[in-house]
């Protein structure tokens, strides 16, 4: 079986790492792809989430791993016959060797960042980083800009930085993540959107825009070699 390895990654906090993590997570399982999260920050907060919660989603596990351990852990799971066919990876929001050495083993690095000049700041050195790792194996490891917290009513300063980040060449994704109160709530009931019930239509759109982004997610993985040499 091949594993897929997506780390999303940034060296700031409050980028709405751990929240993209979750959501995917639960749109993954929702299609019954068996994904296992690490949880490389020291907040806990993906893992936080799973254990207070009691999520049972028999595709879904979480683990908690000091960055030191993380190749380590990597190593047990692609020795393992029943390995998950997705590994996401939530860094930390500081700027850490594991950092690189999970960018260095995806087959996608996502960068999330809010439509604002500090977000876009940290990710250009995030993808900067990648594009050396790149040079420097003779790789070629994808990434994607994912804007999250994007406003609905679209005000200028967001429309200046769509523009920005146009001009700058960053390669995003199409899709956005906008305000919506499922993403928070998740973090309350433990629910992802798509374990909520759809009923309501804010659930319903963020549904929609997740599985908007998977959909470029597999475009980008059919292009991609599914394991990378050691950094």
């Amino acid at each position: 079986m091949t594993t897929n390895i997506i780390t999303i990654a940034s060296s700031k906090g409050g980028v709405g790492k751990s929240t993209t993590c979750i959501a995917l997570a639960g749109a993954l399982a929702a299609r019954k792809s068996t994904v296992h999260i690490i949880d490389l920050d020291e907040n806990r907060t993906v893992m936080r989430w799973y254990s207070q919660h009691k999520i049972v989603i028999p595709e879904l596990s979480v683990v908690q791993v000091a960055p030191a351990e993380l190749l380590a852990h990597l190593k047990e799971l692609s020795g393992d016959r029943s390995a998950p066919d997705f590994i996401l990876i939530d860094v930390a929001g500081v700027y850490e060797k594991a950092l690189l050495q999970a960018m260095a083993r995806s087959n996608l690095v996502i960068v999330p960042a809010q439509p604002s000049e500090p977000d876009i700041h940290e990710a250009m050195k995030v993808i900067k980083d990648l594009a050396d790792l790149n040079e420097s194996f003779k790789g070629s490891i994808p990434y994607r800009l994912l804007l999250n917290m994007v406003e609905p009513l679209d005000p200028h300063y967001q429309r200046y930085t769509l523009e920005e980040v146009g001009r700058l060449g960053l390669k995003r994704f199409e899709t956005l993540m906008h305000k919506r109160a499922p993403y928070r709530e998740m973090f309350l009931t433990g629910r992802t959107p798509h374990q909520e019930g759809q009923g309501r239509a804010t659930v319903q759109k963020a549904v929609g825009e997740v599985d908007a982004i998977l959909a470029e997610i597999d475009v980008v993985l059919e292009r991609t070699p599914k394991m990378k040499a050691a950094a």
